[in-house]
Order: C-alpha cells, then sequence, then structure tokens
C-alpha cells in the first residue's frame, strides 16, 4: 500500500462523501416537496444533517493540502482550467465549498427567501457535481496507466459519492430524529439557542408528520446505499477482467490487485450491502420511533462503508503503473 497516497485517499473519500451527502439532502427537499410536507417538517428533518456536510470538505481538503509537494503554490494549478482536470478539480472543490459555506450561512442567519437559497443549494449541488466529475478526469484522462484509463474509475467514484453520503445523511437524520423523541437536547438553556438555529426546540412534540417522512427518507437511503455498493460489487470483477486481457501493465495491476486488501474491501462492502439493504431497510420500515438497535447499525455500515472506500482507493492508487518501462520496474520492485 501506497502510505504517501493517504492525504488523497483522505480527500478523494471525504470530498465524495461530502458531495454525495449534499446532493441526498437536496433528493429529501425535493422528496418532501413533491408529497406536500409543510416546510417546518422538513426544516426539522433535515437541517441538522445539512450543517455536517460543510466540515467534511474541509477535512477532505485539508487532507489534500498536506499531500502537495509545495502547498502554498495550489493556486497556480487554476491557471490551466482549459486544459488540466487537476486545474477543474481545485476549482470545482474552491466552488462546492464556498457556495456549501454561503447556503450555510443563510440557512443559519435565516437570509434570503426561501426560493433563493434553493437557487443556491441547486448551485452548490452543480458544483459538487463538477467537482466529482473532475475528480473521475484526472485519472481517467491518463491514457498510459491502463488501470484509471477506464470507465471502472468513473463507477467508483460515483457509487463511492452515494454510498458514504447516502449513509451519512443517515446517521444526521437518524441523530436528529433521537434528539426530537428525547425532547431532552444536551446543555440545556445554555444550547438552546444552538439548538434553535438547527430547528431542534425540545418544547416542540415529535409530530406524526415528522417521524412518517423520517421513516420514508431512512427506507430511500438505505436502499439507495445497498444499489451503489452493489454497482461497486459487480464492476470489480469486470474491471479486473478488462485488466488481464489488457496490456502487460494491465496484467501486472490485474495480478497484484488480487490480494488481502482487495479480499477485505469485498467483505466490508458485502456486510454493508446487507445491513443497509435488508436489516436498515426493514427496520426503518416498521420502526415507530428511533431505536439503539438501529443508530448502532447504521453508524456501523457508515463506518464500514468508510473503511471499505479507502481500503478502494488504496488499491486505485496501487494501479499507478504504466505502460511501457515502469511495468518491468514495477514487476521487479
Amino acid at each position: 500500500m501506497r502510505t504517501e497516497e493517504l492525504p488523497m485517499i483522505l480527500f478523494t473519500v471525504i470530498a465524495q462523501m461530502s458531495v454525495g451527502a449534499f446532493w441526498v439532502l437536496g433528493a429529501v427537499h425535493l422528496f418532501a416537496h413533491l408529497r406536500g410536507a409543510r416546510p417546518q417538517t422538513v426544516d426539522r428533518v433535515s437541517t441538522a444533517a445539512m450543517f455536517a456536510v460543510g466540515p467534511l470538505l474541509m477535512l477532505g481538503f485539508v487532507a489534500a493540502f498536506f499531500h502537495l509537494g509545495e502547498p502554498f503554490h495550489a493556486l497556480n494549478t487554476l491557471r490551466h482550467l482549459g486544459s488540466s482536470w487537476l486545474s477543474r478539480e481545485l476549482a470545482g472543490g474552491t466552488a462546492f465549498g464556498a457556495l456549501g459555506m454561503a447556503f450555510a450561512a443563510c440557512e443559519w442567519f435565516g437570509l434570503l427567501s426561501r426560493r433563493l437559497r434553493a437557487v443556491l443549494a441547486a448551485l452548490t449541488a452543480a458544483a459538487g457535481l463538477a467537482l466529482v466529475v473532475s475528480m473521475c478526469g484526472v485519472y481517467q484522462s491518463v491514457r498510459t496507466i491502463p488501470a484509471w484509463h477506464t470507465p471502472a474509475t468513473s463507477v467508483f467514484f460515483v457509487a463511492s459519492t452515494l454510498l458514504t453520503g447516502s449513509l451519512a445523511v443517515g446517521v444526521a437524520l437518524l441523530a436528529t430524529w433521537t434528539l426530537m423523541a428525547r425532547r431532552r437536547l444536551p446543555g440545556g438553556e445554555r444550547l438552546a439557542p444552538l439548538w434553535a438555529r438547527l430547528h431542534l426546540d425540545a418544547s416542540e412534540p415529535l409530530t406524526a408528520e415528522v417521524t412518517a417522512l423520517t421513516i420514508r427518507v431512512l427506507r430511500g437511503i438505505t436502499l439507495l446505499a445497498a444499489l451503489s455498493g452493489i454497482v461497486i460489487m459487480v464492476a470489480y470483477p469486470l474491471h479486473l477482467l478488462t485488466l488481464s486481457n489488457g496490456s502487460p501493465a494491465a496484467r501486472v495491476v490485474a495480478e497484484h490487485y488480487l490480494g488481502p486488501v482487495l479480499t477485505a474491501r469485498l467483505i466490508l462492502l458485502a456486510a454493508v450491502v446487507v445491513a443497509a439493504g435488508i436489516f436498515a431497510h426493514v427496520r426503518a420500515r416498521t420502526s415507530e420511533r428511533p431505536s439503539p438497535a438501529l443508530s448502532w447499525m447504521l453508524t456501523g455500515t457508515l463506518l464500514a462503508a468508510v473503511v471499505s472506500e479507502m481500503l478502494g482507493r488504496a488499491l486505485h492508487y496501487e494501479g499507478l503503473v504504466r505502460d511501457g518501462l515502469n511495468t518491468v520496474q514495477y514487476t521487479l520492485g
């Protein structure tokens, strides 16, 4: 495993998770609107979860910052937006972070109308899409590295975005639901203004509308996570088959992939699919109130998914074998 790539492993996994979480939260708002839910109900369900997205992206960029040989020269990469996917990745990440922070500030202080905040949220989601597409382009555009120059790169990255993002939102929504059900928020009156900003008020009862929306969203989220995990599991054999029938460099990577790291990744991913697609989905459907079992299950599923994706990203960087002389060097080294 290339330990020097750990910052980029953290950046890609965490940044994709934050983008996926923002997309899922946007889908929650759209779903609730189409079902005629009251805006106050949607705010109580999703606002607290939304404020967990920003820190994820900031953590990712801190990790990437330390990966650069000259971190303070990072802005120089923005000079080649027309020709460099790396420049587009930095621009997309910066736009996503800036727009996301602006949206969070508007939500926190009640700035702008709901319609204008919705437009700002749509722009943030579009910037997140640009970031993920640019991440794919950074690697898939390198023609001399067969393990990266394949549609599998985009499949893995997009599926990871939806897998980890949906589970992160699921854990946040479940935590919000639990706090509302207890009607006793940490910090008491001292932190009451904070909870009010997050649309969490211990004096307000947990309504049937809030419970119904939360359960429907949790069911959809766990199903999306399971489907995303299945896509990754199906893509791996196809990716390995393509590499094993490719160039000498591709065959070297295919042989190197077959080891304990890939095995551990697939076992964790299978556990995530089972937990999210069967247990969590069924449990959420039959729950009328949040339960410790569901909380532990979703939290454990998220952690397993993140570890699995980090292992997958480690394998991704192990695929840095170029067609030509480097193939011989890699084999002998």
